[in-house]
């Protein structure tokens, strides 16, 4: 099983996504319509889905509890 923490867009850019993960930053690639300040799933560095804030923070939190 795949867990994935939830991560925010920075920007968009033509030659990647950049996200927000912690403290860190990475790059990802999408075919789906994204812009700044959306949270995302990824997978291998590939945008699967996007979440809501309230849905991300949820995750997160779950995951602050272990």
């Amino acid at each position: 099983m795949c867990l994935t923490i939830p991560k925010q867009v920075i920007s968009v850019k033509k030659d990647g996504i950049l996200l927000k993960v912690g403290t860190q930053k990475e790059t990802a690639a999408t075919l789906l319509k994204v812009k700044k300040g959306d949270w995302v799933l990824t997978h291998k560095n590939t945008i699967i889905t996007k979440v809501s804030k309230k849905q991300a923070e949820e995750i997160r939190g779950l995951l602050a509890k272990k």
